[in-house]
């Protein structure tokens, strides 16, 4: 009864534990008495609920990496490319450290910036480019900022004197091979465009069509539904969650994309796709998630190569070494897409709201204009030079209504 008010407890549950014998909860009496006299004390059930914090050695990259993906990818920043997270740290779970640990099964109070180096460094060495690269070590760079957040880790993997910085990807200069013409404009040898749409099933043809006419992303394009497209005006839209930006952009459709939807609107017993069918999705117009085996492929029977798989549906290495060779991503038609629009007139600003791009530099890395389009740039130079310095009434024309640039080695 320390200062005549009485206090009555069990000393096992007021300190959290199994006391061992006499003098430990003497020990223990004094103490609480002590806390009594100086104000501080409070019985256990009147104490706040303290949330147990997990130490980074109770928690391994695997398990955390689940936390991760859940919490911040996908419920705080709702990242539509959450599933990207999951694969990467998958593939970063799986591999094997400097120390003979694999890394999904360290603690990530053990992890160390020569983890994160030595894993970059085995992607480089697999031929992955500087762009794979920045992902993965964006995603270890939220890791331990999430992590040092929310109380997971007592010390950040990477600090600002890194040496690990992102790389500047090299600008990708990958454009599809032209038919070779001969002098009436009668093509003798297919290009890529021609031999990949020759090659493949409907669905992948109707995919690479819609890329080329309307350089849309391949999730943009997976996504939409019918009741996003309307014939009638000749208009499509790229809704907000499917779009990269979070922006919804309404884009024109060609007459050739036009014709390839007419033909595409109805299932095999000839009835309309619902509105909430997907337009490049299976025959009944469910969702597809993934075109990767198809695009594969194509490109190697494009090149004349027959595709072989192993039991796990991967290509053999004989065929994986043959799609390197390649060097065609799916991708490269958005690039393609927008190459050929500003190679037809469109100005920048247009072929920048058709990508969807936030920035007109950004749309600058897409283009890559063809050897074609700089002639004809240089031929409405050349009008314009000849009209200044010989202003007939026969040469008064806008520099830019001379004859319409064409693409003899395109499809349309």
């Amino acid at each position: 009864m320390p200062n005549g008010e009485s206090y009555r407890f069990s000393l096992d549950r007021q300190v959290g534990r199994r006391l061992k014998d006499k003098a430990e909860a003497r020990k223990e009496a004094t103490n609480i008495r002590a806390a009594i006299h100086a104000g501080t004390f409070r019985l256990r059930s009147q104490r706040p609920e303290t949330v147990p914090v997990t130490t980074p050695e109770a928690l391994t990259l695997t398990a955390y990496g689940k936390v991760f993906v859940k919490q911040f990818s996908k419920e705080a920043r709702q990242k539509r490319t959450w599933r990207d997270d999951e694969r990467r740290l998958r593939c970063v779970a799986e591999f094997v450290g400097p120390d003979g640990q694999r890394l999904g099964d360290k603690p990530i109070g053990a992890i160390t910036e020569d983890d994160i180096e030595a894993y970059l460094s085995t992607v480089r060495a697999q031929g992955r480019s500087a762009s794979t690269r920045n992902h993965y070590l964006q995603l270890f760079k939220s890791l331990s900022k999430w992590g040092m957040k929310k109380g997971h880790l007592t010390r950040p993997w990477l600090t600002p004197e890194s040496d690990l910085k992102r790389e500047k990807p090299a600008r990708r200069h990958r454009r599809l091979r032209p038919d070779v013409l001969d002098k009436e404009g009668r093509p003798t040898e297919p290009g890529e465009e021609r031999l990949l749409l020759q090659h493949e099933n409907p669905r992948l043809q109707r995919l690479i069509v819609g890329a080329l006419e309307t350089g849309c992303r391949l999730g943009e394009l997976l996504g939409l539904v019918w009741g996003d497209v309307d014939l009638g005006r000749g208009e499509l839209t790229i809704r907000a969650e499917n779009a990269k930006d979070n922006e919804t952009r309404i884009l024109p459709v060609s007459a050739r994309l036009k014709a390839v939807l007419e033909m595409a609107k109805t299932d095999p017993a000839g009835n309309r796709f619902a509105p909430t069918a997907y337009v490049f999705g299976d025959d009944i117009g469910r969702h597809v998630g993934s075109m990767k085996t198809a695009w594969e492929n194509a490109v190697l029977l494009a090149r004349g190569i027959t595709p072989e798989r192993t039991g796990n549906g991967a290509l053999t290495a004989t065929c994986r070494a043959a799609y390197r060779a390649a060097d065609l991503h799916f991708h490269d038609l958005r690039h393609e897409a927008g190459s050929r629009l500003l190679e037809a007139g469109w100005p920048l600003h247009h072929v920048k709201e058709m990508l969807g791009h936030a920035d007109v530099k950004t749309t600058d890395t897409y283009l890559n204009v063809t050897r074609l389009g700089l002639a004809e740039s240089m031929r409405r130079f050349q009008r314009c030079t000849d009209v200044a310095q010989k202003p007939s009434d026969e040469q008064r024309l806008p520099c830019n209504a001379a004859e319409p640039v064409t693409e003899k080695g395109l499809i349309h």
